[in-house]
């Protein structure tokens, strides 16, 4: 049985880099989400209005993304509400 979407937590995992794809020249890595329909169309509109790939899009969107003073993003709150990310205060 599969997870719901946007379920995992990765916040409890260390970052562990791929393996470039052997057959690239520039090393790439890749990268393949899983999203709703609706958002693929989205990405793909906007990569096609652009005039890039949707590799390239995806590529910018993230070099673009603003973060906020904890380092998350600045729309992720908004997006995602708390989450348990904040500290406990401690106690005697």
């Amino acid at each position: 049985m599969s997870r719901p979407y946007g379920s995992r937590n990765a916040r409890d995992r260390e970052y562990v880099p791929p393996v470039a794809d052997s057959k690239s020249k520039n090393k790439l890595v890749r990268l393949s989400p899983l999203v709703p329909l609706d958002v693929h169309a989205i990405a793909y509109a906007n990569a096609k209005a652009a005039g890039v790939s949707m590799s390239k899009y995806i590529a910018e969107l993230v070099r673009r993304d603003q973060l906020d003073e904890a380092g998350r993003p600045v729309w992720a709150l908004d997006a995602f509400g708390d989450q348990g990310q904040h500290e406990f205060p401690m106690t005697g």
